[in-house]
């Protein structure tokens, strides 16, 4: 689906993959549009680092500065890139970057800092071509920090604070956000964020009684999180903790429970509890947040690459080494949220998968002229766009675009009658709770 999105939006691209049916050689294609890629350069997969992210050992030693990218490939793509021309889609000089089968663990390196010289922000290509339906007019956000240790230089209150800040005043929208921490942080993070509107902190000694155990979710930050907001939408779900990285699979390591002692051991939430939990509370924004003293870059970027792969939506890892003021999250939020496109330099800190239409968007089968599903309901709408969103609705909006995402792929952006017939069953039911909701007849 990244060709088709490439080709839909003329979008300048730079394709990677390892070439010759193994994973010696790693191959760099430029392509705009619906041309024809044109072999750049390449390399030995040796010489960009340990990609093949040595399996079975469970240490994830592997870290983003071990990664380096040949002279002589960046010295190619430095001058045949501008040749590609600007992007119809913001930001205006993006090189959206397209990690093709075979792939290998690719999608795990640190591509955004290899590439900083080429001196444009890079944007992966997602794998959907359906742009959500968000709610317009708030913006709800659950924040979260926690550690399973008690040295370094991550500080999560000051984090907290920073993050909270962020949202509430560059979104360019009403945004609540909701903030969960360990309970030795509890009080200096509501000292920090006193002075915000919209900023909710939520008690750490109570999460017993109020989490909310689900199938999937059998975590207790994310139960904890779901039973303190019941059941309301959210359009966000941020995580700060450190990434671990084990036979190539990425988790984000929190403490055991909110309420742990110190040195207790970690709890590891991977892809597909955290897929399952944003499902669930109709969310289409994931962030990670990776501490300054983070294990494992490469493992969020295979939570955010899970996520962006399971469905439509925004996927963003992010590096506070790399961005410790914020500056280049704060870019992405105002460009993504606010609409205003603030990015001119490269984002060496934030891998994010995003689609063009977040911006613009044709008009195609099953889409409306502004890129949302045209199987979304008046009722539905209407629900979505106003506050308090019940997570019903969100998750079940996330669930028809998922399907409709899904059958465009198998077939080829053409999804045949029956399909669309069960689209429009889900849809009816959507608006039905909708119009209930609404309090309709």
């Amino acid at each position: 689906m990244a060709q088709r999105l490439r080709t839909d939006h003329d979008l300048p691209s730079l394709r990677i993959a390892f070439g010759d049916g193994g994973r010696e050689v790693v191959r760099f294609w430029l392509v705009r549009g619906a041309g024809e890629p044109e072999l750049a350069a390449q390399c030995q997969a040796s010489e960009l680092g340990p990609v093949d992210f040595p399996d079975g050992d469970g240490d994830g030693t592997v870290t983003d500065d071990q990664f380096s990218l040949p002279s002589d490939v960046l010295f190619e793509l430095s001058q045949r890139i501008p040749g590609l021309g600007s992007s119809d889609s913001p930001p205006d000089n993006a090189l959206w970057l397209e990690l093709v089968s075979p792939r290998g663990y690719l999608h795990l390196v640190p591509w955004e800092q290899l590439l900083q010289p080429l001196g444009r922000p890079l944007v992966r290509l997602p794998n959907y071509t359906v742009r959500p339906q968000a709610q317009s007019q708030t913006l709800e956000v659950a924040l979260c920090a926690s550690t399973p240790v008690f040295r370094g230089e991550f500080d999560p209150p000051a984090t907290l604070a920073r993050l909270a800040r962020l949202w509430v005043t560059m979104a360019g929208k009403p945004t609540t956000v909701h903030l969960f921490c360990d309970q030795w942080a509890h009080a200096q993070v509501a000292e920090l964020v006193a002075d915000l509107d919209g900023v909710h902190v939520a008690d750490p000694s109570g999460w017993g009684a109020v989490a909310h155990p689900a199938s999937m979710v059998s975590n207790a930050w994310l139960e904890w999180i779901g039973g303190t907001l019941e059941g309301r939408a959210l359009d966000v779900v941020h995580l700060v903790g450190y990434g671990y990285l084990s036979a190539g699979r990425g988790a984000v390591a929190l403490a055991a429970t909110p309420t742990s002692s110190a040195r207790e051991h970690a709890e590891f939430v991977g892809a597909a509890q955290l897929a399952q939990f944003v499902a669930s509370r109709g969310a289409w924004t994931f962030v990670v947040s990776g501490p300054p003293d983070n294990y494992s870059g490469a493992a969020l970027r295979d939570v955010a690459d899970s996520l962006a792969i399971n469905s439509p939506g925004i996927s963003i890892a992010h590096d506070l080494t790399l961005d410790p003021d914020v500056n280049q999250l704060t870019r992405v939020v105002e460009l993504i949220y606010a609409g205003q496109d603030s990015i001119t330099e490269p984002l060496p800190g934030i891998a994010c998968w995003a689609h063009p239409k977040f911006v613009e968007y044709p008009e195609e089968n099953l889409i409306t002229r502004t890129g949302h599903s045209a199987m979304v309901g008046a009722a539905t709408q209407t629900v979505l766009a106003a506050p308090n969103t019940p997570a019903s609705v969100a998750s079940g909006t996330r669930y028809l675009e998922a399907l409709q995402a899904q059958w465009s792929a198998t077939g080829g952006g053409a999804i045949d009658a029956d399909a669309v017939a069960a689209l429009r069953r889900v849809s009816d039911v959507l608006e039905h709770r909708a119009a209930e909701f609404r309090g309709d007849s």
